[in-house]
This record gives C-alpha cells, sequence and structure tokens, in this order.
C-alpha cells in the first residue's frame, strides 16, 4: 500500500543529489522525504503487528492441535477397548444362546 507513496520521494531524492537544487527547493524535498520515512516506520509497525498477532494465532491454534491430537488417541484406544468388549460379549451370547437353543430341543 505504501511502497507506492515511496517511490516517488525516494526518486525525488536522487534528482536533488544529482541535479543539485537550491536550499528552499531542498528543504521542501526534506519534508516529503521525513513524511515519506513516517509513513515508512507506521507500515512497519502496522506489519509487526500484524506479524505478531499472526504468530499468536498460530501458536493457539497448534496448542489446540495438540491436545485435540492427544484426544484423538485417547477417543481410538477407547474405541478399540469398545470393539474388543464388544467381541467378548458377542461371543458369549452366542455362547449362551446356542447352549439355551440345546437346552430347549433336549427338553
Amino acid at each position: 500500500m505504501f511502497r507506492n507513496k515511496l517511490v516517488l520521494p525516494s526518486a525525488l531524492l536522487l534528482a536533488l543529489f544529482l541535479f543539485g537544487l537550491p536550499p528552499a527547493a531542498l528543504a521542501r524535498d526534506l519534508s516529503t522525504l521525513q513524511t515519506a520515512l513516517r509513513i515508512a516506520q507506521d507500515e512497519v509497525k502496522a506489519a509487526e503487528a500484524e506479524r505478531d498477532a499472526d504468530a499468536k494465532r498460530v501458536a493457539v491454534i497448534e496448542k489446540e492441535m495438540e491436545r485435540l491430537k492427544k484426544q484423538l488417541e485417547a477417543e481410538r484406544k477407547k474405541a478399540a477397548q469398545s470393539e474388543k468388549r464388544h467381541v467378548e460379549s458377542k461371543k458369549r451370547s452366542d455362547k449362551a444362546q446356542a447352549a439355551f437353543d440345546q437346552a430347549w430341543k433336549q427338553r
């Protein structure tokens, strides 16, 4: 955004040194350059603030991802245990059903 605003003052400064303007013009151009410097410094501050905010958000998201990874691992472990319990319960149920069916037939 501010890069285009800085090109003109930079070119003006170059012209000052190459062609040598009178002191009154030099003072005016220094004011323009000072304004350009302030704009550039403001841009640096804004960029730093944005960088810091982005880095903070990344750190928060990374921390949340680690927490979620641990939670996912715990849920996977729980699901595996539930599956094992289900299979064992199903075997016992099938065995009990078979015993019941056998006893029913023998009556």
